[in-house]
């Protein structure tokens, strides 16, 4: 696995490739010495896009004709997955460094509070469980019927979202996987092997790809979705994207640009877009423009109350 130094001067690469594609080497360098005070050479630049390709399967495009360099758009979602990875990376490390001096570094960062937030301890054993393909037992709770269940599962997936950590897994004797919020697990415990195979439930893991959250079977298919977002919020998309499908076109001075995405349009889809409130207007397609229109609806019937 890349070193920590490794790891931060990927993340400023891909960082540079992002915001000027078709890139040449000699620029590369010299915003890397410029903007980062990094100093580094063609050689070692060979040696960081081949740790791309070869440990997060990122690859770097090169044309000759413009002897510029950029990120693949096939590797979106891996250059996310990277960035959030470095980012747990980089908090560990501030962390690291702070033991001795707990109360200070706590006067100097404040992160969002998860102290609530139980399970995490489980984290370790779920992960161990993953590599050596082994059975999960434990009582989840369900908070929505007030209910406690106890599964046997084979987990396939830690999955982190909105600041909460859910195990996807198989239960045993079914055919569709599940997913589990780890803050509502009890009683847990390391079983047997198993004797499920990954490879064979990947095209089901593989739809948390069209969704944002957790949610892919609120809908039948992957819809496109265009938007019409002013471009003051652009800029927050631009730096924080809802899903890798999104694509963004807007012109210079225009008060508004178009979003759109390739997705399945779930509830947390349409939080999101709530959240943007007057910022947004969902314009295709017109059964999901229709859908927010009598949410927002439903919310002001509250108030009218």
């Amino acid at each position: 696995m890349a070193g920590y130094k490794l790891l931060k001067r990927l993340e400023l690469l891909i960082e540079i490739l992002q915001r000027r594609p078709g890139i040449s080497k000699a620029e590369i360098i010299e915003r890397l010495q410029n903007d980062y005070d990094i100093s580094t050479s063609e050689r070692t630049l060979e040696r960081d896009f081949k740790a791309l390709a070869d440990e997060f399967r990122i690859d770097v495009s090169y044309r000759k004709e413009t002897n510029g360099y950029s990120l693949d758009i096939e590797n979106q979602e891996r250059v996310e997955s990277l960035l959030k990875f470095i980012e747990l990376v980089h908090v560990g490390e501030i962390f690291k460094e702070g033991l001795n001096d707990f109360e200070l570094l706590k006067d100097k960062i404040d992160i969002e509070d998860s102290s609530r937030l139980k399970g995490i301890g489980y984290i370790r054993d779920i992960l161990l469980a993953i590599k050596k393909n082994r059975h999960i037992h434990f009582t989840h709770e369900n908070y929505w019927e007030e209910t406690e269940k106890e599964y046997i599962i084979t987990p396939l997936l830690l999955k982190e979202y909105l600041n909460r950590w859910y195990v996807v897994g198989l239960p045993l004797g079914k055919d569709e996987i599940r997913t589990f919020g780890i803050d509502r697990i009890m009683t847990f415990k390391m079983g047997k092997v198993s004797k499920i195979k990954r490879r064979d439930y990947e095209q089901q893991i593989n739809q948390f790809i069209n969704v944002v959250g957790l949610n892919y079977t609120s809908h039948h298919k992957v819809e496109k979705i265009v938007l019409k977002v002013h471009a003051k919020q652009i800029k927050y998309l631009a730096s924080l994207p809802l899903h890798h499908s999104q694509k963004i076109e807007v012109s210079e001075n225009d008060d508004y640009g178009m979003v759109s995405y390739l997705l399945i349009p779930n509830y947390e889809f349409k939080i999101e877009i709530l959240k943007m409130n007057a910022m947004v207007e969902v314009l295709e397609p017109k059964w999901f423009r229709e859908e927010i229109i009598a949410m927002l609806k439903s919310s002001l019937e509250v108030y009218k109350k």
